[in-house]
């Protein structure tokens, strides 16, 4: 098996084995099947990645360049980071699925990676799912996964803050004012 693909499968399993961890520790109420984050069109996703990479590595194997993986497991690394900083900080106010309703401990988070980045669990997301695909140094499903994350944040981002203004209308406006999501063509 090439080398970059065990890297690709370890980075895989130890990003929802975290994500799960997470939940069991923070939310054990909200552990759920949901917690892995498995849904069947990043099924799909993670099937192309790993067709592309063995098509690409049987037939074009000098396209696999050391140095291109490299640089995604950097961004895989820095992904984790922000998005798990992102977790940690806001604790049971992070959730996997949208709050629709305010609960008692519902509070606007602001501090700590949240006074630079908007959405720390989307952003670092964003780049763990583009530096996977680097990590395989896979040129078609880097970009799909791209666009498909992106696609994916532009029509989430809007849903959540419209939320967060019923929930906090003076204050998660100025915030949002204020802090930047980082993610390209999303302010």
């Amino acid at each position: 098996m090439p080398w970059m693909l065990v890297v690709f499968v370890v980075v895989v399993l130890a990003f929802h084995a975290s994500e799960i961890a997470f939940v069991a520790l923070v939310q054990r109420d909200r552990l759920s099947l949901e917690s892995a984050l498995l849904s069947p069109g990043y099924l799909a996703m993670l099937v192309l990645a790993i067709g592309e990479h063995l098509l690409e590595h049987a037939f074009f194997p000098a396209m696999k360049v050391a140095w291109i993986s490299c640089v995604g497991l950097a961004l895989v690394v820095a992904g984790e980071l922000i998005r798990k900083t992102g977790m940690v900080t806001a604790r049971r106010a992070f959730t996997h699925l949208i709050a629709t309703t305010r609960s008692d401990d519902h509070a606007l988070v602001t501090h700590g990676i949240y006074r630079f980045v908007r959405h720390p669990g989307y952003l670092g997301w964003l780049l763990w799912a583009i530096g996977c695909q680097l990590v395989l140094v896979n040129p078609i499903t880097t970009v799909v996964a791209a666009i498909a994350a992106w696609r994916f944040f532009a029509a989430r981002i809007p849903e959540e803050e419209a939320i967060l203004v019923r929930f906090f209308p003076d204050s998660y406006e100025a915030y949002r004012r204020a802090t930047p999501t980082w993610i390209p063509g999303i302010p």
